[in-house]
């Protein structure tokens, strides 16, 4: 059974226990993306709706940095709590921000918790959606109810919002160029994350915002109508000259790709050619892959050639060009709704190294939690 199967079968049993809607596998599913970030995720967990994809946001947010930046990799793990209390991070990237979901009626309502440097861990925020810049030094925040009439831009060191940008379309999604420079708003008619009814239109565009001077400009993209999600938020490409849309395929191309003025473009080689949130390495030598001839997750080279499989539910996100983040289950609890247990590990791509990043979760309650890793 493949992945996407046997969690569509999961999520479907635990809706009847749990009361979440019949349906929920599919939401899921569908919310594999990005950024950033959305995701964006092959998924369990999900559980209720991982973005991922961007997602989200799924990517990771923010692509790869100059090497002019020097970059903290230190490893920083808190493996018995899930969400985690303290930060979490390896190699290039940081679990910046993570929200706890929970379906309420005909909504999925998300809380958010965001990095705090000054104590090291992850405090409550009272925003309705957010994005971490590359570097964690700033933050991009809606208020709601969504979709939101403005944008602010928030000092991660103070955690208070330095400016308000009016938009002229109301947004309800954020994205991050890889340079920290711009900011991407994915703009909606109606509430993204409310009971959504397939082709009628929520996204309306997309805002190009720079938030040193506040210039905010407003192109329309079209939806996708295939797409049963609500949310549909865009991301960047690796080197930031183009946006994306997800086009909901398991098979290439798994995104559509616009200049910044939502003009079509051809995709950038080998970023269309996986759903795996985890993408190209950093190096640009090799693909997070979610099946081909054989089965399970794993990675590729650039060629279509099989370097490895790996025993995981997810490929989150690359570490450096030898080690990626992933989503792992307890092999002793991953029988049901009620026992399946799963954790972020820090795996080297040929799996035979693993080191726990946070404690397990079960998807025993309504409630789960969604990490949004971004470069530091």
């Amino acid at each position: 059974m493949n992945t996407e199967t046997y969690v569509r079968r999961v999520l479907d049993e635990w809706s009847t226990e749990a009361r979440v809607p019949v349906g929920l596998a599919d939401r899921a599913l569908g919310r594999r993306r990005t950024g950033r970030r959305t995701t964006r995720a092959v998924l369990v967990v999900a559980a209720a709706v991982l973005l991922i994809v961007a997602g989200v946001t799924v990517g990771v947010q923010g692509g790869p940095r100059p090497a002019t930046h020097p970059v903290d990799t230190s490893l920083r793990t808190d493996p018995n709590d899930a969400p985690p209390k303290r930060l979490v991070a390896a190699g290039q990237v940081a679990l910046s921000t993570y929200r706890t979901l929970r379906v309420s009626g005909k909504k999925v309502v998300y809380t958010w918790y965001l990095y705090d440097p000054a104590s090291g861990g992850y405090r409550k925020v009272p925003w309705a959606w957010l994005a971490v810049a590359p570097g964690l030094r700033q933050a991009a925040v809606l208020d709601g109810p969504l979709p939101s009439a403005r944008v602010g831009i928030l000092d991660m060191k103070t955690q208070r919002v330095t400016r308000w940008i009016p938009l002229k379309a109301a947004a309800g999604g954020l994205a991050w160029s890889p340079d920290g420079r711009r900011l991407l708003v994915t703009t909606y008619a109606t509430d993204p994350d409310a009971q959504y009814h397939q082709g009628t239109g929520a996204r309306t565009g997309f805002i190009m915002v720079d938030p040193r001077s506040g210039e905010a400009h407003f192109h329309r993209l079209q939806f996708n109508r295939a797409d049963p999600n609500g949310r549909q938020d865009l991301g960047w490409s690796r080197d930031g000259t183009l946006i994306w849309a997800t086009t909901m395929s398991f098979n290439p191309p798994t995104r559509l790709f616009y200049d910044l003025n939502g003009v079509r473009r051809p995709a950038p080689a080998h970023e269309a050619d996986s759903l795996e949130e985890a993408g190209i390495s950093p190096n640009g030598r090799l693909i997070a892959t979610h099946g081909g001839a054989s089965p399970g997750l794993g990675i590729a080279d650039t060629n279509g050639r099989t370097v490895s499989r790996l025993p995981v539910m997810q490929l989150v996100a690359w570490a450096d060009d030898t080690h990626l983040i992933a989503v792992t289950c307890d092999l002793a609890k991953c029988g049901g709704p009620r026992t399946l247990s799963y954790r972020y590990v820090l795996m080297s791509i040929d799996g035979k190294t693993t080191v726990p990043l946070t404690g397990y979760k079960t998807l025993a309650t309504v409630d789960s939690w969604d990490p949004v890793f971004t470069r530091r």
